[in-house]
């Protein structure tokens, strides 16, 4: 046993499964290449592949799921509603133990991308179980399951099982009863008969409901609370329309001693406020009858076990009096109504406990206790999620109170009963037809009173001319592909919904498959709406390939095709026609359409591209193909005339809305009853439609008469527009020109400035041209400046002493680690200008030596003048000061940092001294001071 904890679907789980991969696919519906990829990834993966468990829902709500064989993990899900096909491996073959199916990835069809999934079970003989549950996963109603799966012997896989959810009908009944203030503080029932309460204006009223549940199909459902009780007045009332009255009082009892609950709640109603002056109006009536006036009663409850409120809703006529009015002889009753509750169970997400949902709901309209004992036993509705017939329960004029829900398609059950004088009746008939090829005389009166259920098919068949070339065709057009399948897809399930059969997975297979074969079969019509409704008919008294065959013959023996062919021009024929056979036959109904602007297309159209299969019940729509078969085309306008005939009546007296309302809910209904639609068969027999190949002629001219106005028209409009066109294109050219001619003198404007700018480049180009070559001169001249003053410069170091020649090194070193740079122009301009600032100090210091020497000579021949007239003292005082001054004075001035004399020189040598060096000694030191300097 396989346990899951995230199992949160009805399914059955088979472990022992493993997954081969998925391969993308052109045609997912065909069986040959899924059998192909079967074999391709079985072959790949021998002994590969994923282990797997494969868990495959009960119904086609739920999801096919891949659980990790060892981890228990979700894998993948898909949708069982987009899995396309289904097949297993072929028996007695490698892939006997395989099986697969194709999934659609995407919304749409032009980006829908399809795969095939591949599984091979551990033991071949696991297929079979796990097609079954995909058969059973394909049916569109879920089915609950009585008993699990049980294991094969021999099978090591596990199959887990989980019961379904149970869709249950849950009967209510609700009794109304209005009373009126009687004037003394108390409350008095009111009358009602037939036609509904009576009411008197201006008078306080309290509405009694009692509801209780009467069903026993399942567990008591309790009333909790009630949200309020609603009025409104007329039918077909929009919830905004509605008035809450004041609750009184809620109350619940258990009647006569068993333990089904009753609840009871009280409502004042006080018709004198605005919102109810419809209700508090008294009833008018015209010459021929009484109008009828309705009030709509409406009451929220909260069930014990429905997640949502529910609301029963009911709709009664009423007769408004004046508050005077006495009644002499009535009776007091209430008015009953069930309704039919389609629950469905559903677990809460602890698996722990139950609740419902409200799937749909129903009801009987009133009940008349008096006509009917309603001894309720479900025990036969529960297996399906909606009632499909409550005749029994259901008053005469049904199709008055069953709502606004139209009757759904394939609504009634046909008996295949038969007297045996009848059945002895058509043996000799099918006898004689069988022997001679012809239809026997007495064919038509046999058909024209109903074929028997059980002998429709073969009659059809007969009927129709059927050809046996036409089954093999229909195999082979079963294998190609359509470009209406998703269309006929989308149809399926709208087709014949109240059928069991085509609720079934296998009843909605065999329609696809008719359908898709005729579109393939007749590419000018293709897929219609209407054709699936026909397929489904056939399809409920024949095999696939039989149905096909008459559906063939129906289409273009009978004109069928004719209908969809064309733009519908044929079926505006048919209207035609019988909008000519109304104007003859019905003239009062006809001339009440046409003032209230309803045309045949509006009801009729249906009815002749289905052959009135969508809407009406079976027993009603097969009589009819009886005949349509015998008789042809004519049947259609007969039909159409018969019904009309017989609800002209109903149909006079309602507006526009009211009429469509009438085709659409009313008239469907009313044929329920097998008598009726044998009456109204008989009638349309009866009925002659002589003029058809008249009207068809007046529609071929009148057609032609419009086609030529048409064409007038057209050729009007054609040649306006044509004008217009030329008066566009005319207005078009003359904007071209002048686009043109600003763009010629654009562009010669363009063309004069692009002159001016290359004129003025080449000027500039011969501009720079001769700077470039100054540049070049003065390059010139400036590299031989540096040359000649660097020659200057070694001549001066060479001529510095040895101090300054280490200073220079030494600042030159620096300078060299510090940048590691080439002197730059820049640097040459600063040595230029030192140089120059040193040979100017050079000129000035030669210029005073001049003066000085000039004076000293000047001096000495002073001296030597006076010295001869000098006191000896005097002569030598002088030299002693003359001395120790020119000591003092040279030392401080010539001599170096560092640098002490020997000996001290005479006076007059040292003047000779000072004569010879004082120009290089002088330029020697502003050169030295002028390296010293910062650049």
């Amino acid at each position: 046993m396989v346990i899951l904890s995230d199992v949160d679907q009805d399914c059955t789980i088979f472990s022992g499964v493993t997954y081969l991969g998925a391969a993308a696919i052109n045609a997912p519906k065909s069986e040959t290449e899924i059998q192909r990829n079967m074999v391709v990834l079985n072959e790949q993966t021998t002994d590969q592949g994923i282990k797997v468990s494969v868990s495959v829902p009960s119904s086609s709500q739920g999801f096919v799921v891949l659980y990790d064989a060892i981890t228990n993990s979700v894998i993948s899900r898909f949708e069982i509603q987009r899995i396309l096909f289904y097949a297993r491996g072929i028996a007695e073959s490698k892939e006997a133990s395989c099986f697969a199916f194709t999934w659609s990835h995407g919304d749409t069809q032009e980006s829908a991308i399809f795969q095939c999934h591949v599984f091979r079970c551990d033991i071949a003989e696991a297929v079979s179980r796990v097609s079954a549950c995909f058969a059973k996963a394909f049916q569109r109603v879920p089915r609950s399951m009585s008993s699990s799966v049980a294991s094969a012997a021999d099978m090591s896989a596990s199959i887990t099982t989980i019961s379904e959810a149970r869709t249950l009908v849950y009967v209510f009944e609700v009794n109304l009863e209005i009373k009126e203030d009687e004037g003394k503080g108390a409350f008095s029932t009111v009358a009602k008969d037939r036609s509904g309460f009576k009411l008197r204006s201006n008078l306080e009223k309290q509405l009694c409901l009692t509801i209780k549940h009467v069903s026993d199909n399942g567990p008591q459902l309790y009333i909790e609370r009630c949200f309020g009780v609603l009025v409104a007045a007329g039918r077909h009332v929009r919830h905004s329309d509605m008035q809450l009255l004041e609750m009184v009082q809620m109350g619940n009892s258990n009647q006569s001693g068993n333990d089904r609950q009753c609840t009871m709640i009280s409502a004042l109603w006080d018709p004198t406020e605005e919102a109810f002056e419809p209700l508090n109006t008294e009833t008018k009536s015209n010459q021929t009858k009484e109008l009828k006036q309705y009030m709509t009663v409406a009451v929220d409850l909260v069930i014990r076990g429905i997640q949502e409120p529910v609301r029963f809703q009911i709709e009664t006529p009423i007769r408004v009096y004046t508050q005077s009015e006495r009644f002499w002889y009535f009776q007091k009753k209430s008015l009953v109504q069930q309704f039919f509750l389609n629950l469905k169970e559903v677990m809460n997400a602890d698996q722990t406990d139950v609740y419902y949902e409200v799937l749909s709901m129903e009801t009987s309209g009133e009940l008349d206790r008096n006509r009917l004992n309603l001894t309720l036993n479900l025990s036969s509705l529960i297996q399906s999620p909606s009632i499909t017939s409550i005749d029994t329960i259901t008053p005469k004029d049904e199709h008055l109170s069953d709502g606004d829900e139209p009757l759904l398609s394939g609504t009634g059950q046909v008996s295949k009963d038969c007297a045996e004088d009848v059945l002895e009746n058509w043996a000799d008939v099918l006898q004689k037809w069988k022997t001679t090829d012809q239809r026997p005389k007495q064919l038509s009166a046999l058909v024209k009173l109903g074929i028997p259920e059980a002998l429709r098919g073969e009659v059809w068949q007969r009927l129709a001319g059927s050809d046996d070339q036409l089954l093999e065709t229909y195999r082979i057009l079963m294998t190609k592909e359509s470009s209406c399948e998703n269309v006929i897809e989308r149809d399926i399930a709208r087709t014949f919904p109240a059928h069991d059969f085509f609720k079934e997975a296998g009843g909605q297979e065999s329609l696809y498959k008719v359908s898709k074969a005729y579109a393939v079969y007749d590419a000018e019509v293709g897929y219609c709406q209407g054709l699936s409704f026909l397929a489904a008919t056939l399809l409920l008294h024949m095999p696939e390939e039989q149905a096909f065959s008459v559906l063939v013959k129906l289409m273009y023996d009978y004109s069928l095709r004719d209908l969809y062919k064309d733009g519908f021009d044929n079926l505006y024929l048919r209207l035609y026609q019988l909008n000519k056979l109304m104007e003859e036959q019905l003239g009062p109904l006809w001339q009440h359409f046409t003032a209230h602007h309803v045309e045949t297309h509006m009801f009729a159209s249906q009815w002749f591209l289905t052959l009135f299969t969508a809407r009406f019940p079976l027993y009603f729509v097969f009589h009819i193909i009886d005949v349509f078969l015998l008789q042809g085309i004519d049947t259609l306008f007969q039909v159409a005339l018969a019904l009309l005939s017989m609800c002209m009546k109903d149909l006079l007296q309602l507006d526009f809305e009211g009429i469509l309302k009438y085709f659409r809910v009313s008239l469907p209904k009313k044929c329920r009853s097998e008598e009726i639609a044998k009456q109204i068969m008989k009638k349309a027999c009866g009925i002659k439609v002589k003029k058809l190949k008249k009207y068809e002629t007046d529609f071929i001219a009148l057609k032609d008469s419009w086609d030529i106005i048409n064409l007038d028209t057209e050729a009007a409009d054609k040649e306006e527009s044509e004008a217009s066109e030329v008066a566009k294109l005319h207005a078009a050219l003359q904007r071209s020109d002048e686009e043109k001619r600003l763009m010629l003198d654009e562009i010669a404007q363009l063309k004069e400035i692009l002159k001016r700018e290359v004129t003025q480049a080449e000027n500039e180009k011969i501009t720079n041209q001769s700077v470039l070559n100054e540049c070049k001169g003065v390059k010139q001249r400036l590299a031989n400046q540096l040359a000649l003053t660097t020659s200057k410069l070694e001549l001066i170091t060479n001529k510095i002493c040895d101090n300054c020649k280490k200073i220079l090194e030494t600042e030159l070193k620096e300078s060299e680690n510090d940048e590691e740079e080439p002197i730059t122009s820049e640097r040459v301009r600063e040595l230029e200008l030192e140089l120059a600032q040193v040979k100017l100090a050079k000129v000035e210091a030669e210029c005073k030596n001049q003066d000085l020497t000039h004076k000293l000579r000047s001096t000495e021949v002073e001296l030597s003048t006076a010295k001869n007239s000098w006191p000896p003292w005097l002569s030598k005082t002088l030299t002693s000061i003359k001395e120790v001054a020119n000591k003092k004075d040279f030392t401080t001035h010539f001599t170096y940092p560092g640098h002490v004399p020997t000996s001290t020189p005479s006076f007059v040598s040292h003047i000779n001294s000072l004569r010879r060096d004082s120009a290089p000694i002088l330029k020697d030191s502003q050169s030295c001071s002028s390296l010293k300097q910062p650049n």
